[in-house]
C-alpha cells in the first residue's frame, strides 16, 4: 500500500507542527500530552478537523512501514520520532478516541 500525501492532512499539518515541535517533550512530557494540549486549546471546529484527519490517516496507514510513517510525520511538521507502527498507531488512536 502506498503511504497517503501530507497535503492530503492540512489540520495535522497545522496540529503537529504547532504541538509536536522540537520542543514538545519539555513543554508537554509526552506526543499525547502535546496533542491533547492542542484539543484544549482549540475551538470545537479545529477540534472536529483533527478528529476527521486522524481517522482518515488512521483509515490509510495499514501495511504501510515504519520508515514511510515516520516520512509522513516529519513532512507534517511532527518531531516525535515514533518507535514502531504500533506507537504511531496508538498515539492517532488515543488522541481521536479522546473527542469521541
Amino acid at each position: 500500500m502506498k503511504a497517503p500525501k501530507a497535503s492530503e492532512f492540512p489540520e495535522l499539518r497545522r496540529v503537529f507542527s504547532g504541538y509536536l515541535h522540537e520542543d514538545f517533550l519539555e513543554e508537554h512530557g509526552t506526543a499525547v500530552a502535546a496533542l491533547r494540549a492542542f484539543q484544549h486549546d482549540a475551538s470545537p471546529a479545529e477540534n472536529r478537523r483533527l478528529q476527521a484527519e486522524l481517522r482518515r490517516l488512521l483509515s490509510r496507514i495499514d501495511g504501510i512501514e515504519l520508515s514511510e510513517l515516520r516520512t509522513l510525520l516529519t513532512t507534517l511538521g511532527c518531531r516525535w520520532s515514533p518507535p514502531s507502527r504500533k506507537a504511531v498507531i496508538a498515539l492517532l488512536s488515543e488522541v481521536a478516541k479522546t473527542a469521541e
